[in-house]
Parts: C-alpha cells; structure tokens; sequence
C-alpha cells in the first residue's frame, strides 16, 4: 500500500508545527474572535491534542521494529535508550490525553455559556 503522501512523516510534524505557531501569533496579537469561533477553535485544538495522543505510540512501535531490524544499533546498547524513549513516548501520550480531556472540558462549559 502506498503513503498517501509523498512527504516524509518529520516534514508533515513541521507543517503542522508551523499552523500551531501562526495561529499562536494571532492570539498574541489580539485578534477578536467570535465566542462562537472560541469554541470552535477550542474544539479544533482538543482534536489536534487527541491525534497527538494517537500517533505517539505509532511513533514507539516504528522504533522498535528499527531497533529489531538492527537499523538503531547495537541491538544490546540500544535497548535502554528505545525503552527510554518509550517511557518518555508513554508519558507525552499521557499529557496529551489528558490535554485533550481539559479541553474538551473547556468547550463545553465556553459553549454552554455562549448559548445562553
């Protein structure tokens, strides 16, 4: 099966780095949004937390299958550092999941008082 992209993974986590940053300029620059647009914004932000969660353990599973293939070697000295990695890998997906939670949390209560 082929990529549905031709752009390798590390340029796509860049682009989508770059959007984050621009759209963090324009709340630093004060730009008035609707509380309607709030909420959806918010909503968006909580989906983009949600896939981050999502893609992490992807991410562990890519490295362990080049770790057993021996192409992140020496299989014996690299096993503590993908382990490691992992670890950490698990920790971000945690912080992720639980990003997304509050979010979500956010939007509802942004919604519930901008419906009123």
């Amino acid at each position: 099966m082929e990529s549905m992209s031709a752009e390798p993974p590390y340029l796509l986590a860049a682009q989508a780095g770059t959007v984050v940053r621009r759209l963090y300029r324009r709340v630093l620059e004060g730009e008035a949004d609707t509380p309607a647009d709030l909420v959806r914004t918010i909503g968006a932000l909580r989906r983009l937390a949600d896939d981050l969660a999502h893609l992490l353990p992807g991410l562990q599973d890519q490295l362990e299958d080049q770790l057993l293939s021996g192409r992140v070697g020496p299989v014996g000295e690299a096993w503590d550092k993908v382990a490691g990695v992992g670890f950490a890998l698990v920790q971000a997906r945690a912080g992720g999941l639980l990003l997304a939670e509050e979010l979500g949390a956010s939007q509802r209560m942004l919604g519930e008082l901008t419906a009123r």
